[in-house]
């Protein structure tokens, strides 16, 4: 045991000492810890008594917290059935699986390991303190509760993966189990919150803040338990905090026993695991995919016949047929979905209120600018395949782009169509809010590109970090100020026109960029990483 403790002291002591070599990574933890230390000054600067009438509704905390457990519920056991997950990186299986130290010191380690770096990256929590407490008028409790919850769900789902991986790897029929059983759950859900919601004679979303908020929901594995905590601790009720804590533990200790009882074979599943989660790692710091396994491919015939052509316009064929691919349904994904159901969410439960779709719009904009900047088309520069077309370098760059412009306008289309009818928001409103949205993701491809010309030989990834940001405001800047203005001067029934110069400007920005970056695949300094 003293090695394991010697290891992870060692480990915490080199990730400070690289600090020392890094003066723009200490830099940018430096900013971090001041911006979370103003927001939690900030958040005692409120006045908790005068803002305590227009406090939300803290059963829609409730639903995300809930929604947001069952989520990683089925996350990890479909993870298990598949691949299954890992506590141990690829270094820790070359010197700690050879090692003569006990199995279960070593899952022990895994453990202890993992809570610490999900402690780390639960830290984007207490940005919300502001937040929770305008809104909820919750304080440090509740949100140190929120982050042990958090904590406490990655571990937990960790161990699922794992235990769900190695008893279904052994025999088809229990992964088959295991998927009638979810589908039954689910099931079982679906049919008591439409008893409820047809029963009650009441909304659809009433219905769904009634069911998360029964006491039979509470013992819902995951989502349930941590309803259950967080609405013991927020309401006094301590034997409602020890149920869901026991619940946690008791299938916690479950888990392990099982890793460590023999029976399974522990070392050999969590090496394949940690070796495909390490693959999967490398493919996407390269832009690469990694197929499922097991999953078949089907491409119909019709499909060869969309835009056939030669020269640039094949790599926009290329890439509109691996998205036909992954979904049957072109530009419609997983964020399609939880993206319009998310803004019906937030526009039924805020409609009528004034800055409603402003401010929807600017949390889409905010999700959608990482997704973009972070997504495939940068490495889908830097492929071979795009320097051996014979054409000119703006042209291919277009074509490589072509898909990531086209994704944002159909998802626009189910986003707004969704806040429309649900949130009951003024149709006009919805259309510029939607050509908003589409032309400020164009804006996005064209600032990748932007990045891509700028910083494409920058091996610094904090330099590159904070010259992007400071390019992002360059170029945002301006539109964004002239909606304001036009906002301020527009009477309310034309404020829909307010986005007008934000989507001109986008656009124009788009283009300006498209026609001086365009050459970036014909630069010599341009590496692609």
């Amino acid at each position: 045991m003293k090695a394991l403790t010697y290891l992870l002291i060692i480990q915490l002591k080199n990730r400070l000492l690289q600090l020392k070599k890094k003066p723009a990574l200490l830099i940018l933890y430096i900013f971090i810890a001041a911006m979370l230390v103003l927001s939690i000054i900030a958040s005692f600067m409120m006045d908790r008594e005068a803002n305590e009438i227009n406090f939300a509704d803290e059963r829609i905390l409730l639903l995300i917290l809930g929604g947001l457990g069952i989520l990683f519920l089925g996350t990890y056991i479909s993870t298990g059935l598949s691949t299954g997950s890992t506590l141990f990186s690829m270094p820790d299986v070359g010197l700690l699986f050879v090692a003569p130290i006990s199995s279960k010191k070593i899952l022990l380690y895994g453990l202890v390991s993992t809570l610490g770096k999900t402690i780390l990256t639960s830290s984007f929590i207490l940005f919300q303190v502001a937040t929770l407490k305008s809104s909820f008028g919750y304080g440090t409790k509740e949100l140190l509760a929120l982050v042990f919850i958090y904590v406490l769900i990655l571990v937990f789902g960790q161990l699922l993966s794992i235990a769900t991986y190695m008893f279904s790897s052994v025999n088809s029929r229990r992964r088959s189990i295991i998927n009638i059983a979810l589908y039954i759950c689910a099931a079982l859900l679906l049919l008591a919150y439409l008893l409820i919601w047809r029963g009650g004679q009441i909304g659809w979303f009433e219905a769904l803040l009634t069911m998360i908020d029964s006491r039979w929901f509470g013992y819902v594995p995951v989502g349930g338990w941590a309803i259950m905590f967080f609405s013991g601790l927020t309401s006094g009720a301590m034997l409602d905090m020890v149920i869901s804590i026991s619940l946690f533990a008791l299938f916690s200790v479950i888990f392990i026993l099982f890793l460590t009882s023999g029976k399974a074979d522990y070392y050999e599943d969590v090496l394949q695991s940690t070796e495909i989660v390490y693959q999967k790692f490398i493919a996407a710091k390269e832009g690469k995919t990694v197929s499922k396994p097991n999953k078949r491919i089907k491409l119909r015939k019709e499909d060869k016949d969309i835009l056939k052509g030669k020269g640039a316009i094949t790599i926009a064929y290329k890439n509109i047929l691996e998205l036909k691919r992954k979904s049957r349904f072109i530009f419609i994904d997983g964020f399609t979905i939880f993206a319009t159901a998310g803004v019906a969410i937030a526009g039924y439960n805020l409609r009528g209120k004034e800055g409603t779709s402003f401010g929807i719009l600017a949390m889409l904009l905010y999700l959608q600018f990482f997704i973009t900047t972070f997504g495939s088309l940068k490495f889908e520069l830097a492929k071979p395949h795009i320097y051996l077309i014979p054409e000119k370098s703006i042209k291919k760059v277009f074509a490589a782009s072509l898909s990531s412009m086209i994704k944002p306008i159909v998802d626009s289309l189910f986003i707004f169509t969704a806040l429309g009818i649900v949130g009951q928001v003024d149709i006009m409103m919805c259309i510029f809010m939607a050509l908003s949205y589409s032309a400020c993701n164009i804006l996005y491809v064209g600032i990748t590109i932007l990045y891509q010309r700028v910083l494409g030989g920058q091996p610094n990834m904090i330099a590159k970090a904070f010259v992007g940001i400071g390019l992002l405001l360059l170029v945002l800047g301006p539109p964004i100020l002239a909606t304001l203005l036009i906002g301020f001067i527009l009477p309310k029934n034309l404020l829909f026109l307010a986005t007008l110069p934000f989507i001109i400007g986008c656009l124009l920005f788009t283009l300006i960029i498209f026609l001086t970056c365009g050459n970036l695949l014909d630069k010599a300094e341009y590496t692609g990483k």
